[in-house]
């Protein structure tokens, strides 16, 4: 009976599925921005070594990463598991790279060091948006994968290029 719960509709618009997606962003994004282990997690993202050097435990922080990441991952499982009623380990492997284009189109960088709760929530909006529009005009799942993929492909290169470009027009530090 729980199952059904999790997928009942309420006010017209929210699951209570959606309701813990926007909850879990919230808490994220204030333990990411007001508690020191939240600081020292992008200190670590932005430069391993620096943070090291400051005091941070760089393997201990990526570690509880991780941990922190399988955790919510088990239980988005689970969740997902109770509404669909199935136990498929390859259920949702569809969804990896609409996933991480959502989180980059949301400002994260794929290496680490800059990113957001709240710009992942905007990304996620976003990309839902474009899959919503794309199968209102009958576009087939694997062409919106594809679709999904190039947007990836698009914001790594233009990353890329601003970085790039942005440390090519840095004026030049004279030793002596």
């Amino acid at each position: 009976m729980f199952s059904v719960s999790l997928s009942q509709i309420y006010f017209d618009v929210f699951t209570i599925r959606s309701g813990l997606f926007l909850a879990g962003i919230v808490l994220l994004h204030l333990w990411l921005t007001r508690t020191v282990s939240g600081r020292n997690l992008f200190a670590v993202g932005s430069n391993p070594v620096a943070a090291e050097a400051s005091g941070i435990s760089s393997n201990g922080m990526i570690f509880s990463g991780f941990v922190f990441a399988s955790t919510l991952a088990g239980i988005a499982g689970v969740l997902q598991s109770l509404i669909t009623n199935t136990g498929s380990p390859v259920f949702g492997a569809e969804f990896t790279v609409t996933v991480i284009a959502a989180v980059v189109v949301g400002g994260t960088r794929l290496e680490g060091g800059r990113g957001s709760a709240l710009g992942t929530l905007g990304g996620v909006l976003t990309i839902a948006s474009l899959t919503t529009a794309m199968e209102f005009q009958s576009i087939p799942a694997y062409v919106q994968q594809v679709v999904a993929g190039l947007i990836l492909i698009l914001l790594v290169v233009l990353d890329r290029t601003v970085r790039t470009g942005a440390r090519s027009h840095a004026p030049a530090v004279a030793a002596g």
